[in-house]
């Protein structure tokens, strides 16, 4: 349930501890009321942990929790309605629960009685707990799991799924791209049950280079067991704003026609996707189209007419040893390996070779000592054997619910109230987690770091997997999002069909529903019954301003309402009643006009208004004392904030990036809360009312700013007003200039002086600087003393963008935590050299280089350097006698047409550089000695003519490099791309007979590449066609090649020859009519 009993009323005793410390009840008119719910409740907080356990197997005890929980959501109502009746009496500072109930409060016999008749109900539930012999346990303390733990976080790792899996991937994705036209669209499935990784291999074969190349339109779409027919088809086109499927249907086909299409159907329970769904839209698709299915049945694999059945097979004992290890981070000690071996063999033999329930497993052991007895007390849980739970569910998964404090519990389940398969994003989850009240802060952690915790934390323990590898958005497999539905019940639900809105008559009322569909009228009937409903997510909704009336006035208990949805464009004066909302999203809506009635809303935490039509926010928004966040980026009919702002105390956050919005009001620095402020703006022509500069050396917390239009600053007194140095939290700043397009010299040394008062402090971690028109950077970047290396020690992210009008760049080598660093549009630059390294000043005691230890590295953990629209810069110098960037791993040069080499000092000491991406380098004519290079990207280099002594690359692609005549060298080569559509033959350094020149020289050598993808001319597939053609000697050695043309001219459709060599295979959609139709010389 997404109510989990032990953290609601461990809350809820906290609340009336404070009541009656204050003595609550005597003003109330009922001594010792308070005292008798909180001894009521603290009984009960002792078994709670044994009923939660046993409630699966026993329906009396489902049915006694369920009165509870009842009990716990009707009391926070009431103490919810007194406490924000209280609110509108009490003083703006009051911040004590004593002040909601002091005299001043109406009806306090109304609010007495009702607190007596809470007792009553409480006795009653309390009565009936002695029938279940119910076992005493310890409420468990909030304690995020600690930083050691957090370190083994699978971010960025790579799964063990099986020793076979690369080769089982590389052979589907072989047979995915063998020519075979029996049919436009051929079936190829992988079958296996849940959690054994048929999505794993599925992604890696969606993600294969060859895949992306072969098809022009690849599309990944989760079916799930209960697929909705709309939002599938809305999935396969992108973006449709049809809402029927008589009218998706036709622009699928329309969209797709003539396309070749790979479209992975994952998670599929139904044979009807294709046969009842899919089958006539799809089929106008060209030939060579392929559909991917990942499904637990081969029965419905069969049905769907597949031609190629792969199962995936459980994992091995030992491979399943390796995972746990891998997982656990058991590498290094062997003697710990070994002598946990023995156990640890014993719990993956329970997890019944499944990488799912072994990766959940491993989360759970992450959380423990790495010893034996801690180890045993997992194998002998009982939770292995749990009964009455779903049949996919097998019990290792339920103990690793079992294993989460209550805390985090309730942040598990409250994932399933969103569909299969969705993404969940970190700042999403968090926000809808403190709003429902999950969160208490923790130590010194604010709110938002606690819930961030948590996010992680559900991460660390692979109970959320993360999404596309980035560790900001996750998605929950769908086990264990089948786990967290059935501990939900009937307490949430997510709507695709009217019947699952389900009954407000049950034992369980419905209090939280993700409304997936938009047909509105069936639902809107349905769900305005459902008067305890505490959360309502319908994003997409139809909604019209007459239905929300409706709903505002039924559901008046509702917390959390997120509409945001393009159709709703406007707000009835209704929202009003919604007295208990904390969190209210009204993003991306057409809404223009807030009513006044918001300022009813005094709870309200969380206000979303980003992207919307609105101009003006209402003055009612000042009762909103307890708001904390207020988004309203992208509002670009918002010129101006209200006055009344300034008097929202409690305001942690404040998002006007990319608003209309010309200046802020006067008094703006009393938000002395505010964590973050985005888009703060000065008004050009300022008058008394406006906000100045000064205003921001008040607002101390600020761990996130950004500042636009600089230039209206009037001097530089100004500017050091806002003591930028003395902001001991900040930890992101940006400073913008409006682009100016030819700033005279009495502007270029007005901004200098501006910026050089706005600097930053110490403890900064990321700063970006954008459309700075100074001709040289503010002595606080530029300073070229020793000194400079500690003014910033926490700098991890620098980007200068468009400083167009600076002839140096700063000497960023001093930035001794610098990771990241991106320089766009330094269009004055023309040569870079020891300057941005270190400096090249004269040092006090006579020479040398200041700033740096030379026997030290500049940029000394630098890892990725990204260069890019630097039209004019020609040199790069870095000699032998400056050591640097020994961390750096990637490497980005764009749009550099005059750089005309890379620098000796980036040869010898990047010794980590694993990636290389250049694109419109034209002067450049080498890429040579990167002894520790990986992978190498070059593009549109007309110059280029060698590409030598790379012993370490693995990947080379070259595209419209026409002059590259030299490869030679790259011992390690194994996967080589070729793009050049004049390209009429092999180049040179591949041809086999060209390889025996005077030189002894190693080129490349085809029978060491793997794959060898080209795109080329028409005239070359045939060559390639042909054994009697000079390529077909280089081709025959290579283990896959894929030449293809664009010339779309023949049927419409790529021309295309692919070639495995062992096992051998020879497919071709070439059919030169030109030329013989014998046979006899075609490599097939």
């Amino acid at each position: 349930m997404a109510m989990i009993l032990d953290a609601f009323v461990s809350k809820f005793a906290e609340m009336l501890v404070e009541l009656a410390r204050q003595e609550v009840d005597m003003l109330l008119g009922v001594p010792g009321e308070i005292q008798k719910l909180q001894n009521k409740l603290r009984m009960i907080s002792k078994v709670l942990a044994d009923a939660e356990r046993k409630r699966i197997n026993d329906l009396a005890i489902e049915d006694w929790l369920k009165q509870l929980k009842n009990f716990m959501y009707d009391a926070d109502d009431i103490l919810d309605i007194h406490r924000i009746e209280a609110d509108k009496w009490s003083e703006p500072s009051s911040s004590t629960i004593v002040c909601l109930f002091r005299s001043r409060i109406r009806r306090p016999q109304e609010i007495g009685m009702k607190i007596r008749e809470l007792n009553q109900k409480l006795e009653e539930i309390l009565r009936c707990r002695s029938e279940f012999n119910l076992e005493l346990t310890f409420h468990d303390k909030q304690q995020v799991t600690s930083q050691i733990s957090r370190m083994t976080s699978p971010i960025g790792e790579i799964d063990i799924v099986g020793s076979e899996i690369e080769k089982h991937a590389q052979s589907l994705v072989d047979s995915l791209i063998k020519n075979d036209e029996r049919r436009n669209i051929l079936i190829f499935a992988i079958v296996g049950v849940g959690g054994i990784g048929k999505t794993t291999l599925a992604q890696r074969i969606y993600n294969d280079q060859r895949i992306q190349e072969e098809f022009s339109v690849k599309k990944w779409v989760c079916v799930s067991q209960q697929f909705d027919e709309i939002n599938l088809l809305k999935d396969i086109i992108g973006g449709a704003q049809e809402h029927s499927r008589s009218s998706l249907e036709p622009k699928v086909e329309s969209s797709l026609r003539g396309k070749k299409l790979f479209l992975v159907l994952d998670d599929v329970w139904s044979a009807k996707v294709w046969c009842d769904l899919l089958y006539n839209t799809l089929n106008s698709c060209v030939a060579g189209s392929r559909i991917l299915v990942t499904t637990r049945n081969e029965q419905i694999a069969m049905q769907m007419l597949a031609v190629n059945i792969h199962h995936v097979d459980k994992l091995s004992l030992e491979d399943s040893w390796l995972l746990l290890c891998n997982k656990v981070v058991l590498t290094g000690d062997e003697v710990e390996i070994q002598h946990l071996k023995d156990i640890g063999m014993e719990i993956v033999k329970k997890c019944d070779g499944l990488p799912l329930a072994i990766r959940v497993i491993a989360g759970v052991l992450c959380t423990k000592e790495k010893t034996w007895t801690a180890w045993s007390r997992v194998l002998e849980s009982t939770a292995w054997s749990t009964s009455g739970l779903p049949e996919e569910v097998m019990g290792a998964l339920y103990l690793s619910y079992e294993d989460l404090p209550s805390y985090l519990k309730q942040c598990f389940i409250y994932c399933s109230l969103f569909p299969e398969d969705y993404k969940l994003y970190m700042c999403d989850m968090t926000e809808l987690w403190i709003a429902e009240g999950f969160v208490k802060a923790d130590g010194s952690l604010t709110v938002e770091e606690t819930a961030e915790e948590y996010y992680r934390e559900l991460i660390m323990r692979n109970l959320l997997q993360l999404s596309d590898n980035d560790s900001y958005i996750c998605c929950m497999h769908d086990l264990l999002h089948c786990l967290a539905r059935y501990l939900a019940r009937d307490e949430s639900s997510v709507v695709r069909k009217v019947h699952e809105v389900g009954s407000s008559n049950g034992p369980m009322k419905l209090r939280r529903v993700y409304i997936s569909n938009n047909q509105t009228t069936e639902i809107f009937d349905v769900l305005v019954k459902q008067n305890s409903l505490r959360t309502l997510i319908w994003r997409e909704t139809c909604l019209t301003v007459t239905q929300m009336d409706v709903v505002f006035n039924k559901l008046s208990r509702l917390r959390v309402l997120d509409i945001c949805s393009p159709a709703i464009r406007g707000l009835p004066d209704s929202l009003g009643n919604l007295i208990h909302l904390r969190y209210l999203d009204i993003s991306r809506s057409e809404v223009s006009v807030i009513p006044e009635s918001i300022g009813n809303l005094r709870n309200l935490w969380y206000l979303n208004i980003s992207w919307t039509k609105i101009s003006m926010i209402p003055k009612s928004l000042e009762n909103l004392r307890n708001l904390q966040l207020l988004d309203m980026q992208g509002c670009s009919l918002l010129s101006r904030l209200p006055k009344c702002i300034v008097n929202l105390h409690n305001l942690r956050s404040l998002d006007l990036y990319d608003t209309g919005v010309v200046g802020m009001p006067a008094g703006l620095g009393r938000l002395q809360n505010l964590h973050l402020l985005s888009g703060f703006v000065l008004q050009s022509n300022r008058t008394e009312g406006w906000c100045t500069m000064g205003e921001l050396r008040s607002l101390s917390c600020l761990r996130t700013l950004s500042i636009d239009a600089l230039e209206c600053i009037s001097s530089s007194s100004e500017a050091r007003a806002a003591e930028l140095r003395n902001k001991s939290k900040l930890r992101s700043l940006e400073l913008t200039c409006t682009q100016c397009p030819q700033p005279n010299e009495e502007e270029m040394r007005g901004i200098k002086e501006v910026f050089e008062e706005l600097h930053p402090p110490p403890c900064l971690e990321e700063l970006t600087i954008r459309c700075y028109f100074g001709r040289e950077f503010p002595k606080w970047i530029a300073e070229t003393t020793s000194s400079a290396s500690i003014l910033f020690p926490n700098l991890s992210r620098l980007n200068l963008v468009d400083c167009n009008y600076c002839e140096r760049l700063p000497p960023c080598g001093l930035l001794p935590h610098l990771k990241y660093l991106l320089i766009v549009g330094a269009a004055s630059v023309i040569g870079v050299g020891p300057e941005f390294l270190v400096s090249t000043s004269t040092s006090s005691n006579g020479g040398g280089r200041a700033g740096v230890n030379a026997s030290k590295y500049a940029f000394p953990k630098l890892e990725t350097l990204k260069l890019n629209n630097m039209y004019d810069w020609q040199e790069w110098h870095w000699d032998k006698g400056t050591q640097a960037m020994p961390c750096l791993k990637y490497l980005f040069l764009k749009e550099c047409p005059k750089l005309m080499s890379l620098p000796e000092g980036l040869l010898l000491y990047a010794t980590s550089l694993t990636k290389l991406h250049i694109n419109t380098a034209d002067r450049l004519t080498t890429i040579e000695k990167l002894l520790s290079l990986k992978e190498l990207y070059i593009r549109h280099s007309r110059n280029l003519e060698k590409v030598s002594d790379l012993p370490a690359l693995t990947t080379l692609e070259v595209e419209s490099c026409p002059k590259l005549q030299v490869v030679e060298n790259l011992q390690s080569l194994k996967r080589m791309k070729l793009v050049d559509e004049e390209m009429k033959s092999l180049p040179s350094y591949l041809l086999k007979g060209v390889q025996r020149g005077a030189k002894k020289r190693k080129r490349v050598h085809a029978a060491h590449l793997e794959e060898l993808v080209i795109r080329c001319n028409m005239g070359l597939v045939r060559k390639i066609c042909q054994k009697a053609s000079p390529e077909w000697p280089t081709i025959q050695d290579i283990q896959r090649v894929h030449a293809y043309s664009e010339n779309r001219s023949v049927h419409n459709r790529r021309v295309q020859v692919v070639y495995s060599k062992s096992p051998f295979s020879f497919t071709t959609n070439f059919n030169d009519t030109s030329s013989s139709s014998s046979s006899s010389g075609l490599a097939l």
